[in-house]
């Protein structure tokens, strides 16, 4: 594949120019963005904007692509000054809609969470308006279907004649993304598919959010965006009466209870929440089809030409096996400078990787589960304070640190020594819940955090060897860590001895 395609190919991705920040800007924040979407429903309400919110987004710039309008429809027209905007409202908006990564890493077109986590705005919006418009999908036309594609499709096997549709909902958040980003990654092997997540210059008054390594179209923020933009998009498609105005929507999802006033459907949980409502086949099948469906755009498909059907077919089952590997099937981590981490003291020594044992311990003190973002951000800093002033150590002691609120937090994380289990430290690694567990259980979804998603993470990125041990705190030194009924339970876990 040519450079230039190479060049195309990464403007499918939505990498453009735009506003560069300036100050007195709004905090890049969901709560601005809440606070800009309910100027924008009060102006539709009494009739000075004929839009709603996503259709002005659209209108703006945001998803406003062939492939997005094909399946989203025409992009509205919008009025050239938005008069009921203020000029530090209009900027705000204007540097949100586009996604794009510098060449200084800078990562644009994100907003800081309550939880914690970053999203890109762009594909949680077009998520939304594919749910807002019934979650249409639409038949591949003819000439998008090549013979191997068509004789390896299940449904065609067993209906001959059903035409194959193309899921919008999941076309405009992920499957568009997986599949170009993975058939750049292929003919550049030094392109890295994924990732990384990022820092920002100040968790009270974001501005400017900085990757932590080799950017990617496919950062953790873009990512974040699409999970929860399928994730909402499915609930609002699934509604059998009028939607409730979107910043109900946002703030229920990323400030409040819940969807519907279920605690598990929040931004928290999109990671749990997006598997339950996707199966690897079928998210394979939308990446297919929306390489199918780029590959006929008349603008799209000389940029497509001579990618034939194997290495199509190949590159969208290596991007949704990796896909899932890295967000559905490993925990979320919030990193140190996300929770406010000091600097380590002097120079971390190196783990040698892979090690054979993890150390399950509670932290006691803090005593109480924290179950959001600031509560826990406020133990780690509390913990790192402690065993850094108090007991003199080089840095926080853990490895990693399980919250309630759905998080695991980076401690020393996957390659620094750590301060956790005298005589053992550089063998395994150790993994703390906050709170005290002599007498109850950790949240049962914190259990499976560690359990079913921490574990297997660890051995499938080579970080412990498959055939680890776990044990309790209180098997290594004389201590009640990490409490009675968690020891009780790590007992059932594979790997315990």
């Amino acid at each position: 594949m040519g450079q230039t395609k190479l060049w195309f190919l990464a403007v499918l991705l939505g990498v453009c120019t735009w506003l560069e920040p300036g100050k007195g800007s709004l905090p890049f924040h969901m709560n601005s963005v809440i606070q800009v979407v309910e100027v924008l429903e009060t102006h539709h309400l009494d009739g000075h904007l004929n839009l709603t919110v996503t259709e002005l987004a659209r209108g703006l710039g945001c998803c406003d692509s062939e492939f997005y309008q094909l399946l989203l429809g025409e992009a509205p027209a919008v009025p050239p000054d938005l008069p009921f905007l203020s000029q530090e409202q209009r900027s705000f908006l204007m540097r949100l809609l586009k996604h794009k990564v510098q060449a200084s890493s800078t990562e644009q077109g994100v907003v800081l969470l309550p939880d914690g986590t970053t999203v890109a705005v762009s594909p949680l919006v077009a998520g939304i308006e594919a749910g807002l418009k019934g979650r249409r999908e639409m038949p591949l036309p003819p000439e998008a279907l090549e013979p191997l594609l068509v004789t390896t499709e299940p449904l065609n096997q067993t209906h001959p004649g059903l035409p194959l549709t193309i899921d919008a909902l999941y076309a405009v958040t992920i499957a568009k993304a997986l599949g170009v980003t993975f058939l750049l990654a292929q003919a550049n092997e030094s392109q890295v598919p994924m990732g990384p997540n990022g820092c920002w210059d100040s968790v009270s008054e974001p501005q400017n959010f900085t990757l932590l390594g080799h950017p990617s179209h496919l950062t953790d923020a873009f990512v974040n965006g699409a999970l929860d933009g399928v994730i909402l998009g499915a609930h609002l498609a699934g509604q059998g009466v009028p939607a409730a105005p979107l910043s109900t929507l946002l703030r229920e999802y990323y400030a409040g209870d819940g969807l519907a006033g279920d605690g598990q459907a929040r931004s928290n949980f999109r990671r749990q929440n997006f598997v339950q409502l996707t199966e690897a086949r079928q998210l394979e099948e939308q990446v297919v089809r929306s390489l199918q469906l780029l590959r006929v755009l008349p603008r799209m498909a000389p940029l497509l030409s001579g990618v034939g059907d194997e290495e199509l077919l190949a590159a969208a089952s290596r991007a949704v096996q990796e896909f899932t590997e890295a967000y559905l099937e490993c925990p979320a981590i919030i990193p140190r400078c996300i929770w406010g981490a000091r600097p380590y003291k002097g120079t971390p020594t190196q783990l040698k990787l892979p090690l054979s044992f993890v150390y399950i311990h509670h932290t006691s003190s803090p005593s109480q589960p924290c179950r959001t973002f600031p509560e826990c951000a406020a133990d780690m800093r509390a913990m790192q304070r402690f065993h850094q002033d108090d007991r003199g150590w080089d840095d926080i002691g853990y490895s990693f640190v399980v919250g309630s609120d759905g998080y695991m937090y980076q401690g020393r994380g996957w390659h620094w020594v750590g301060a956790h289990t005298r005589g053992y430290n550089s063998k395994g690694y150790g993994v703390s819940f906050i709170g005290d567990y002599m007498d109850t259980l950790p949240e049962a979804f914190a259990l499976m955090l560690v359990r079913d998603n921490f574990l297997p993470c660890a051995v499938k990125g080579a970080k412990i060897r498959a055939n680890y041990t776990v044990h309790g705190h209180r098997q290594m030194v004389h201590t009640a860590c990490p409490g009675n009924i968690l020891y009780r339970e790590i007992q059932t876990w594979q790997g315990f001895k």
